[in-house]
């Protein structure tokens, strides 16, 4: 981040925070990080991605509607099926950087 940028850097309450606080709170479950690494590369249904992840379909559903609720994903209906995926790349590219961030911090903590 540019010197600018921290100038104009304005420290928010926490009311501001709250839903920074409960997207990053989200995500830190691993079972709902695994689904939406999951849906990463296309529309798949509950009983792919419980098959992909060996875990229940109720669990899949339940991880689902909390991210639903949160707007990671989006549903479509296909005849009988319903397909979920991602509303939009923003939190694998959250995924990534943080993802960059660690291995570039342990990298960093082994040369010392």
């Amino acid at each position: 981040m540019s010197e600018q940028h921290l100038e104009q850097l304005d420290i928010p309450t926490v009311a501001e925070l709250q839903p920074i606080i409960d997207f990053f709170k989200t995500m830190s479950d691993p079972t709902r990080m695994r689904i939406i690494l999951a849906l990463a590369k296309q529309p798949i249904t509950v009983t792919e991605i419980a098959q992909k992840l060996n875990l229940s379909q109720s669990s899949v559903s339940h991880q689902l509607s909390l991210l639903k609720q949160q707007r990671f994903v989006t549903w479509q209906r296909a005849g009988k099926q319903i397909f979920y995926q991602l509303v939009d790349d923003h939190v694998l590219q959250i995924y990534y950087l943080t993802k960059s961030h660690i291995q570039e911090k342990n990298g960093l903590q082994r040369s010392h």
